[in-house]
């Protein structure tokens, strides 16, 4: 028979997909992209089922026994997995040993670990405490929780930052707004649904926010030429953060930090 005579066939859509995180694109500079920016380490937590990577213990958590945790993942973890480290065992009586030398608490709801968006606005949006903005030159982290926007969810839109100062105490932590509709919000990972979003801070309100902590006090001039008073930025990815916030801040006042 004539191939030209064959009935046509669906073509099938390629997804392009992240083995460390099994995060799916449409499009392989999506892929490309999110490989980029993710720096997949060896410090973040896995599944001892799938070996996914997660941000944290918490996305962890919710990815063995959250609401959207993965069946085969959520099983087999019912069945040999330890409710407070999140080990999973080979046995049922493996795993019964262990619990009698687990020494770790148990862990708080996600509820009550991220604290609604009221509290959060009260929390964040009041004045920087005067004894910090008084102090001179220092680094400042910064950490931002994306979200996606776009027909297929890939576009990174900032919902969630956070900066530390050198003793690791939070100075600035909010919700954020995003400037398009959220199409995915990336549960599994960020925590994030519908309501933490629903009273966030308008963006250009954490910027300035962020400007006053990192300016302190300098002159826009001075800034650029020797920094002066301004502070260091530290972060993983700053470009993608600070790109994400719409946000410009000198080259000579970041530092980053690489993972091997």
């Amino acid at each position: 028979m004539d191939s030209d005579s064959y009935p046509p066939t669906k073509a099938l859509t390629t997804r392009y997909k992240c083995y460390a995180c099994y995060k799916q694109y449409k499009k392989k500079e999506h892929l490309v992209e999110h490989m980029k920016i993710s720096y997949h380490s060896a410090h973040q937590p896995r599944c001892a089922v799938c070996q996914k990577h997660c941000k944290s213990f918490e996305s962890l958590r919710e990815h063995l026994t959250g609401p959207l945790a993965k069946t085969n993942c959520l099983g087999i973890f019912s069945d040999r997995g330890c409710d407070l480290c999140l080990e999973v065992f080979d046995s049922p009586s493996s795993l019964n040993k262990h619990r009698e030398m687990c020494c770790l608490s148990a862990p708080a709801s996600l509820a009550t670990e991220i604290p609604t968006c009221t509290e959060s606005q009260i929390y964040v949006s009041g004045s920087i405490d005067e004894s910090y903005a008084c102090k001179g030159g220092e680094a400042v982290a910064i950490d931002c929780e994306m979200v996606g926007g776009g027909s297929d969810g890939s576009l990174d839109l900032c919902a969630r930052v956070c900066l530390l100062d050198e003793d690791e105490n939070i100075i600035f932590h909010s919700y954020v707004q995003p400037q398009i509709p959220v199409t995915n919000y990336r549960y599994e990972v960020t925590g994030l649904t519908e309501k933490h979003l629903r009273d966030a801070m308008p963006l250009k309100e954490v910027q300035n926010k962020i400007l006053e902590i990192l300016y302190n006090g300098e002159s826009i001039g001075k800034l650029r030429l020797s920094g002066g008073n301004a502070r260091l930025l530290v972060g993983h990815s700053l470009d993608h953060d600070l790109d994400c916030l719409r946000m410009f801040y000198p080259d000579h006042l970041l530092r980053y930090i690489y993972i091997r």
